[in-house]
């Protein structure tokens, strides 16, 4: 069996039994009486909730702009940013497949009509990747060291090694240019994107610990600002990690009860996460919607450049 497909079936059987044991969960811990009690009228909670989704998509665009400039630095290229953004949007909408990495393949495939070379594509996710989750580990261990059940680590020595990290990444980089392998030549990596990119993705889970912020207030949730960013940024990275859950469905959940029900109680820490994965959903669709959008709007211009 292939070791690829092997830790995407192992990484999607995964997904599936987070996503039972949120379910039995929610039925044990009734969950849905405490969506009775919320403080906000039905109509309110649902205004709330599309306000909450289109503050999303509009998160979701330092991703797509970091993504731009990630690319147009390694292509060394004048990509079109409202295209390159554009393609970022609707092929995100792939992560919900089985696998959680259709959309990468997605990106890579309509990239390539914008002639981008294979190395700068395979680069530029790799380094989004890396930084992203480097990014959430941080925030989560800087900000939830004391206030949430993760393992002691020094943030300073974390940030430390995640630094170190990517200079060595870079370095090998380096080397690996000058060795003239029998391999594909890897483009230099500017450092201009990579600090755009950084706080493009500092931006994204701030904004989105505020929306998970505003959502638990709404449904009488007693939560800081802070322990929301550290939960929603750890929970985020373990749902990022385990390969096979479309979009970290169940994982995310999982996690993010694991760390915040003792706090201030198991069933509004589901209904909360619960709600939030609909204001994802609802902000990825949007995104897509978006995208669409623009593509069509490209490929209806007449002086289009191939």
């Amino acid at each position: 069996m292939n070791p690829r497909r092997a830790l995407r079936g192992l990484g999607l059987l995964l997904g599936f039994a987070a996503v039972a044991w949120i379910g039995v969960r929610f039925v044990r811990s009734d969950a849905i009486s405490v969506l009775q009690r919320v403080p906000a009228e039905p109509w309110q909670l649902c205004i709330a909730l599309a306000l909450a989704a289109c503050g999303y998509a509009l998160a979701l665009g330092p991703l797509a702009y970091a993504w731009w400039r990630l690319l147009a630095g390694l292509s060394m290229l004048p990509l079109p940013a409202r295209t390159t953004m554009a393609t970022w949007s609707v092929s995100q909408y792939g992560k919900y497949l089985p696998g959680n990495v259709a959309h990468y393949a997605l990106r890579h495939v309509w990239s390539r009509r914008q002639s981008i070379p294979h190395a700068s594509l395979g680069l530029a996710a790799v380094i989004e990747a890396a930084l992203l989750l480097a990014v959430a580990l941080v925030l989560a261990f800087a900000v939830g060291e004391g206030t949430l059940p993760l393992p002691e680590v020094n943030a300073r020595l974390l940030v430390a090694a995640l630094l170190a990290a990517l200079f060595a990444g870079l370095f090998l980089l380096h080397l690996w240019r000058r060795a003239r392998l029998d391999a594909p030549a890897l483009p230099s990596v500017p450092i201009a994107p990579l600090a755009c990119a950084l706080g493009c993705y500092v931006v994204f889970f701030v904004a989105s610990a505020t929306i998970l912020w505003t959502l638990a207030r709404l449904v009488g949730v007693d939560a800081g600002w802070p322990l929301m960013l550290a939960a929603g940024t750890a929970s985020w990275a373990a749902g990022f990690i385990v390969i096979g859950a479309p979009a970290g469905l169940g994982v995310r959940e999982a996690a993010f009860v694991a760390m915040t029900g003792t706090a201030f109680g198991e069933d509004r820490a589901l209904l909360l996460i619960g709600l939030y994965r609909l204001v994802t959903f609802f902000g990825d669709t949007l995104t897509f919607a978006a995208g669409t959008a623009a593509m069509r709007r490209e490929r209806a211009t007449p002086d289009r450049p191939e």
